[in-house]
C-alpha cells in the first residue's frame, strides 16, 4: 500500500515538472492567457527640526505568459535642508530580458538662498542596449518633472554642464480652464519723447502670473492670455544682479541691447536690488483659511493645508500664530487666537480644515484682521501677516476685491498688517481678486500647483525672505533724454502705472519690496537719427519709505548701456528680453484681430529661435528648460486667442 502511494505520488511530480517545462519554453504563437501586474509603494518621511527626508519607491511587474519580461523602477529622494541643500534623484530602469537594458537617471541638485533658489548642478545619464530588431518594442523612460521652486532662476549654474534637451511642447489639447477671472490690462503703446519724457510707476515682485501659466501648460491647457501679466513673468528669474554697496539702499544696474525682433530699435534693462535680509524680529501670523466647497475641487485643500502646516513648523517660540477657517460664515469652533506655535489648537485647527459651504472671504478677513490687530497692539515690536489660502471664488457678502478690503481695514500704517494672498487650483479660480487683495495689502501674492511646492514657498528663509520689508511705497520713474529716445513704450506693468504727479506722494497703494528682492523692467526704445546706445539715455529715481522708521528715500542713476562682460550675465540679459518680449506678444492677443494675429506667432517663432543660442550657458537650468517648454506651448495656442476686437499692434 504505502509502494502504491510513493509511485502515486512520484506520477504526480514528474506530471507537474513536465507541465513547468513546458510552459518554460512557449510557443512563440501561443497568446498570452494571463497577465500579472503588481505594484509596490513604499513611502518615508523622517522629521527633525532642521532637515526633512522623504524617500518613495514604486516598482511595477508586468509579467506576460510567453512575453518578455518588462520591470520599471522608480525611485525619488528629496533631502530638504532649509536654506542649504536640496537633491531630487529619479531613476528608471526597464529592463527585457535578453533583448533591452534603459537606464535613465536624473539628479538635480538645488541651493536656496533668501527669497529665491538657484539650481546649481543638473546631470542627466541615459544608457542603453536595444537589438535593431527590438528597438521599436522597447518601452521609453519619461522622468517626470520636478515642481519648481517658488523663483524658478536661471543663475550660476556650472557654465560647462551639457545642456539638457529641451522636450517640445506638445500641442495644448483643452481650451483655457473655465470660470477663470482675470482683469484684462490692455497693452501700452509707444509714447513720442517730445510730447511725453517720463514713466512713472510702482515696483513688483510679483510672479504668480508666470506660475499660473507654466502649471496649465503641463496640464496641456491653452494658456489665457489675459492671464498674462509680463511683468510678473520677467521677475519670475534671478538675474544675478550685485547687491547694494550700502544696506539702506538699492543696488540699480542698466542695459541697452539691440532688439531681437526689430533691428531699428533697442531694449533698455533696469534691474532693481535690495540688500539681502536679516531675520531678526518676532512675527505675528494670522492664517485665514478657505474651507468653502469650491476648495474640494482637486487637492486644494491638501495644498492648503501643507502650506498652513508649514507656516506653523517655520515659527519659533518668540512668534505666535492664529488660525481661522471661513465658508458661508467663520467657523466659530476652529477659530484659535494667538498662542505659540506648537499648540495643540493650532495644529488641530489645521489638521481640520475639510471643504463645505459658500465662500464668505469677507467674513474670514475682518476675523483675521481683529485678531492681527488686537495681538499687534499686545506685540507692538513684532512683524504682523495674515495669510489668505484661497481659490478666490468668493460669492457672499463682499466678492470685490476693494469693497472687502474697505471692509477689512488696516489704519496703522506705521507697523501695517501684510497681507499675503495663496491661491490654489485651476478651475473655478479668481486671480483678479487674490492679486488685488495682496497688491493692495502691503503682501505679495503666490500661486502653489501641489503639496510640495507649498512646503518650499512655506520654509521659513523662502517665506520671510519675501515678507521682511526693505522699503514700503516704492515706485520709480523714469524721464528719458529727447535728444537721445525718439519714442519709448515699457513692457507690462499696466496695472501699475500711476501718475506722474503722484511719484512725489506716499501711497499705500505702491509696492511693499522685502529684504533680498530684485525686480526688472524692460522698455521697447526708438532712437533719434543722432542717438545711440551707448549715450545717456536718461535717468532713473526711485522713492521709498524706510518701513521700520518712517523716513523718505531717493535714489538716481542714468540709464546707460552698463556692460555685461561675462557670458552669463550676457546669457541672462537676452534670456529676460525673451521672457518680455513673448509675454508682452502673447498677452496682446485679446486686442488683436487675424490680420495681426500673424505677427504675434512669427514673434514667438522668432523668439524661439533667439532662445537656441543660449542653451550653451543656461541649457542645463530646469528655469531654461520650462520656459522654452512654455513659448512653444503659447505659439502653437496662438491662433486658438483671436478676437474680433483689434485694435492696432505695436512691433
Amino acid at each position: 500500500m504505502r509502494s502504491s502511494m510513493l509511485i502515486i505520488t512520484g506520477m504526480f511530480i514528474v506530471l507537474a515538472l513536465a507541465l513547468a517545462c513546458s510552459k518554460a519554453e512557449p510557443d512563440a504563437t501561443e497568446a498570452p492567457v494571463e497577465t500579472v501586474i503588481v505594484e509596490k509603494e513604499v513611502i518615508k518621511e523622517v522629521e527633525v527640526p532642521v532637515e526633512v527626508v522623504v524617500e518613495k519607491e514604486v516598482i511595477k511587474e508586468v509579467l506576460v505568459p510567453g512575453q518578455p519580461i518588462v520591470v520599471e523602477k522608480v525611485v525619488t529622494e528629496t533631502v530638504e535642508v532649509p536654506g542649504e541643500t536640496v537633491v531630487v534623484e529619479v531613476i528608471k530602469e526597464v529592463e527585457v530580458p535578453g533583448e533591452t537594458v534603459v537606464v535613465e537617471k536624473e539628479v538635480i541638485k538645488t541651493v536656496e538662498v533668501p527669497g529665491e533658489t538657484v539650481v546649481v548642478e543638473k546631470e542627466v545619464v541615459k544608457e542603453a542596449q536595444v537589438p535593431q530588431a527590438s528597438a521599436q518594442a522597447a518601452p521609453s523612460a519619461h522622468v517626470p518633472t520636478p515642481a519648481p521652486a517658488p523663483t524658478a532662476a536661471p543663475a550660476t549654474a556650472s557654465a560647462q554642464a551639457a545642456p539638457a534637451a529641451v522636450p517640445s511642447a506638445p500641442a495644448p489639447s483643452k481650451p483655457a480652464p473655465s470660470m477663470t477671472t482675470f482683469k484684462d490690462y490692455e497693452r501700452s503703446r509707444f509714447a513720442f519723447t517730445a510730447e511725453d519724457d517720463t514713466s512713472t510707476f510702482s515696483l513688483d515682485t510679483d510672479r504668480t502670473s508666470y506660475q499660473l501659466a507654466l502649471n496649465w501648460a503641463r496640464a496641456q491647457f491653452e494658456v489665457d492670455p489675459d492671464s498674462v501679466r509680463a511683468e510678473e513673468w520677467i521677475n519670475a528669474f534671478n538675474y544675478r544682479y550685485e547687491q547694494p554697496q550700502y544696506r539702506d539702499s538699492f543696488a540699480i544696474s542698466t542695459n541697452v541691447i539691440r532688439h531681437p525682433l526689430d533691428g531699428g530699435k533697442h531694449l533698455a534693462r533696469i534691474g532693481f536690488q535690495a540688500p539681502e535680509f536679516w531675520d531678526d524680529k518676532p512675527l505675528n501670523v494670522t492664517l485665514v483659511l478657505d474651507a468653502s466647497g469650491s476648495m474640494a475641487d482637486g487637492n486644494r485643500v491638501d495644498i492648503a493645508r501643507q502650506a498652513a502646516e508649514s507656516v506653523r513648523r517655520s515659527l519659533r517660540d518668540e512668534d505666535r500664530i492664529a488660525v481661522v477657517h471661513f465658508t458661508t460664515d467663520v467657523i466659530h469652533d476652529l477659530t484659535v487666537e494667538h498662542d505659540g506655535p506648537d499648540a495643540e489648537a493650532v495644529k488641530r485647527s489645521i489638521n481640520k480644515l475639510e471643504p463645505h459651504g459658500s465662500t464668505n472671504v469677507q467674513a474670514g478677513l475682518n476675523l483675521g484682521v481683529r485678531l492681527a490687530d488686537a495681538v499687534r497692539r499686545e506685540r507692538p515690536d513684532a512683524l504682523n501677516y495674515i495669510v489668505l489660502m484661497s481659490d478666490g471664488v468668493a460669492n457672499v457678502d463682499a466678492t470685490d476685491p476693494f469693497a472687502i478690503l474697505k471692509s477689512a481695514s488696516d489704519n496703522d500704517g506705521a507697523n501695517p498688517l501684510r497681507l499675503i494672498t495663496i491661491g490654489v487650483g485651476i478651475d473655478n479660480y479668481n486671480d483678479y481678486l487674490l492679486e488685488q487683495l495682496a497688491q493692495h495689502g502691503n503682501g505679495w501674492y503666490r500661486y502653489l500647483s501641489d503639496a510640495g511646492e507649498a512646503r518650499a514657498t512655506f520654509s521659513r528663509e523662502n517665506w520671510l525672505a519675501l515678507s521682511i520689508p526693505f522699503a514700503d511705497q516704492t515706485r520709480a520713474q523714469v524721464r528719458w533724454n529727447p535728444d537721445v529716445v525718439e519714442a519709448w513704450r515699457m513692457i507690462g506693468y499696466e496695472n501699475r502705472v500711476t501718475s506722474d504727479e503722484s511719484f512725489t506722494e506716499a501711497r499705500k497703494e505702491f509696492a511693499e519690496i522685502p529684504m533680498g528682492a530684485q525686480t526688472t523692467v524692460f522698455y521697447e526704445l526708438e532712437l533719434t537719427d543722432d542717438g545711440s546706445a551707448a549715450a545717456n539715455l536718461g535717468e532713473v529715481e526711485l522713492r521709498w519709505v524706510t518701513p521700520q522708521t518712517g523716513d523718505s528715500n531717493r535714489q538716481h542713476a542714468a540709464i546707460v548701456d552698463g556692460g555685461t562682460p561675462d557670458s552669463m550675465d550676457s546669457a541672462l540679459l537676452g534670456f529676460g528680453a525673451i521672457v518680455a518680449l513673448s509675454s508682452d506678444r502673447y498677452g496682446s492677443l485679446p486686442h488683436l484681430d487675424d490680420s495681426e494675429s500673424g505677427y504675434v506667432r512669427d514673434d514667438l517663432e522668432t523668439l524661439i529661435d533667439e532662445m537656441q543660442p543660449l542653451a550653451d550657458q543656461l541649457g542645463s537650468l530646469q528655469s531654461y528648460q520650462d520656459f522654452a517648454f512654455l513659448l512653444e506651448h503659447i505659439t502653437d495656442s496662438v491662433d486658438g486667442h483671436v478676437t474680433s476686437r483689434g485694435s492696432g499692434y505695436n512691433r
